[in-house]
């Protein structure tokens, strides 16, 4: 079977699936992979300090009550 009639990837491109990025992902070597994947997740848990240090920020202000 053509794996470009295949039902299932049919589905998934009315689904809303971004099959080129899919594609693209796949022509990368697995060690291309995983740096990128290392990247988008040192971006993440920078994004979750800096959303923690604001977090605390905002805790530690005394509030006043009229």
């Amino acid at each position: 079977m053509n794996p470009l009639n295949d039902p299932a990837i049919e589905d998934a491109r009315r689904a809303g699936f971004d099959l080129n990025l899919l594609e693209m992902n796949l022509a990368l070597s697995p060690e291309e992979r995983w740096r990128q994947h290392d990247m988008a997740l040192e971006v993440i848990l920078e994004l979750e300090r800096a959303r923690m240090a604001r977090d605390a920020k905002l805790h530690a202000v005394p509030t006043t009550t009229h």
